[in-house]
């Protein structure tokens, strides 16, 4: 199971690699990264062979005192606009507007194309 896993992986790195014009979806580790979960205060440690490995839970003094260089996430940070693949998926002047908190002009009923 974890050769499966193992080479499923390496198998996605290699395809990453030779996509360089595509952003990336994940951090870059390295070998014996150190890895805490924040909500569960999981540590992980990542091996050349078995790769993540569970090491323990840290209590509230560990936490306080973590590495600077120790991970707390392996996805990068979700942009704040999401970019659509087609224009027709693209907000209207109107919702964005809204979602502003700004005033909409609003055409009369006679005057709406139904």
């Amino acid at each position: 199971m974890n050769r499966t896993l193992a080479t499923a992986a390496f198998a996605l790195a290699a395809f990453a690699a030779a996509i360089p014009a595509q952003a990336q979806s994940f951090i870059q580790t390295r070998d014996w990264d150190v890895y805490v979960d924040l909500p569960t205060r999981f540590a992980y440690v990542k091996t050349p062979v078995k790769g993540w490995v569970f090491v323990r839970q840290l209590d509230g003094a560990q936490m306080d005192r973590l590495h600077p260089t120790t991970l707390t996430a392996l996805l990068p940070r979700e942009a704040e606009e999401i970019h659509w693949a087609h224009p027709a998926l693209e907000m209207s002047p109107r919702m964005l507007a809204l979602r502003q908190g700004t005033q909409v002009a609003t055409q009369p009923a006679a005057t709406r194309a139904e």
